[in-house]
């Protein structure tokens, strides 16, 4: 179910997914305020990702506020890092995806 940008999101996968994109912005020295948006929102997570592209020095995306919409994001992230990561056997659309990416931008942080 997806409305206006939310989805039907476990709290402690919403958190996770604030949390790890949080320690990234805070790593790179961004200062974000996040106090008045919905944390299990995907465009919370998408402003997110675009503060740290910016940070990056890299072009945002125009893409859809959805997962899957997420995935090229976080891969710019990653390729911006000199990481590799492999996501073609993955579901674009799945949360789960969007978890890995973001532990391997977290241990490219050293996290």
């Amino acid at each position: 179910y997806k409305c206006g940008g939310f989805i039907e999101m476990d709290k402690n996968i919403a958190n996770d997914i604030n949390g790890k994109l949080n320690f990234l912005l805070e790593d790179h020295g961004v200062t974000f305020d996040d106090s008045n948006m919905a944390l299990d929102s995907l465009d919370t997570f998408h402003e997110k990702a675009d503060a740290l592209l910016v940070a990056h020095n890299c072009e945002i995306p125009e893409v859809a506020h959805d997962i899957a919409g997420l995935q090229p994001k976080l891969n710019m992230l990653i390729q911006g890092h000199g990481a590799e990561f492999d996501d073609s056997n993955l579901d674009p659309n799945s949360i789960d995806t969007v978890l890995q990416k973001l532990e391997i931008l977290q241990d490219e942080h050293g996290a």
